[in-house]
C-alpha cells in the first residue's frame, strides 16, 4: 500500500511525537521517518525513496544522489501545496489515455520495461498506485493550463528581440546556422510562453509556500 497520506486531526499529537522519534517496527527496526511537514500533511522519507526508485521526477544529468533526493523532496512539497489549491476549485478528471501516456514516459526512463517493474516492486508500489500519482500530477498540470496559460501573451516585438538577442547568440555558440525569423517565429513564441508559464508557476508556488507551515527534517 502506498505511504502517501494525510494525517487526520486526531493524529496530530502522534505526528508531533514522530518528529522526535522514527517510526519503529515490532522488533525495534526503523520503518520510516518524517521528511517534511506541510501544515499537517506528512511527507515521509519512504516517499522520497519511492520517487527516487521509480524515477517519477526526471533526474538532472550528473546530479548526485543527495542533490537528487533534495529536488525530489522539494517537488513533493510543491506538489502537495499545489494540489491543495487544485482541490479547492475541484480537480479535473483526467482521461485514462493521458495517464497511460505519462506512465509510459516514466517507464522509458529505464532501459527496459522489466527494469521499471522491478523498481516498482522495490518501492512497494503497484502500477495502479503509480498511475494514481500520475493522475494527481496531471490534475495539477491541467489546473495550471486552465488558470495561467490563457493569461500569457507574447508579442511580435518580444519574439523579434529574443531572436536577435539570446536565441541567435546561443546558436552561434553551438556552431549552428541562424534561419530567418519567419521560419522560427512559432518555435520562439512557444519557448517564450513556456518560460513565462514556468515563472507564473514558480510565483504561485512561492505564494502557496508563504501561506503554509513547511518544515523539513530529513531526506534519508
Amino acid at each position: 500500500m502506498s505511504r502517501f497520506r494525510r494525517l487526520a486531526d486526531g493524529g496530530w499529537r502522534l505526528a508531533l511525537l514522530l518528529l522526535l522519534l522514527p517510526i519503529a517496527g515490532r522488533h525495534g527496526a526503523v520503518v520510516d521517518r518524517i521528511a517534511a511537514l506541510v501544515d499537517r500533511q506528512v511527507i515521509t522519507v519512504s516517499e522520497v525513496s519511492q520517487m527516487a526508485e521509480i524515477r517519477f521526477f526526471p533526474r538532472k544529468a550528473g546530479q548526485s544522489d543527495d542533490d537528487s533526493r533534495h529536488d525530489i523532496l522539494e517537488s513533493l512539497i510543491a506538489q502537495a501545496l499545489r494540489f491543495r489549491d487544485v482541490e479547492r476549485f475541484g480537480a479535473e478528471d483526467i482521461p485514462k489515455d493521458s495517464i497511460e501516456s505519462r506512465f509510459l514516459d516514466i517507464q522509458k526512463r529505464f532501459p527496459a520495461a522489466g527494469d521499471f517493474a522491478a523498481a516498482m516492486q522495490r518501492a512497494e508500489l503497484s502500477p495502479d498506485e503509480v498511475r494514481a500519482l500520475v493522475k494527481r500530477q496531471l490534475q495539477v498540470e491541467a489546473y495550471i493550463q486552465e488558470r495561467f496559460a490563457p493569461m500569457i501573451f507574447v508579442s511580435t516585438d518580444e519574439i523579434e528581440a529574443y531572436y536577435r538577442g539570446d536565441w541567435s547568440q546561443q546558436r552561434r555558440q553551438r556552431g549552428l546556422s541562424i534561419p530567418p525569423l519567419t521560419e522560427v517565429t512559432e518555435e520562439i513564441r512557444t519557448l517564450l510562453k513556456s518560460n513565462r508559464l514556468q515563472s507564473e508557476i514558480d510565483r504561485w508556488t512561492t505564494q502557496l509556500r508563504a501561506r503554509a507551515n513547511v518544515d523539513i527534517y530529513a531526506r534519508r
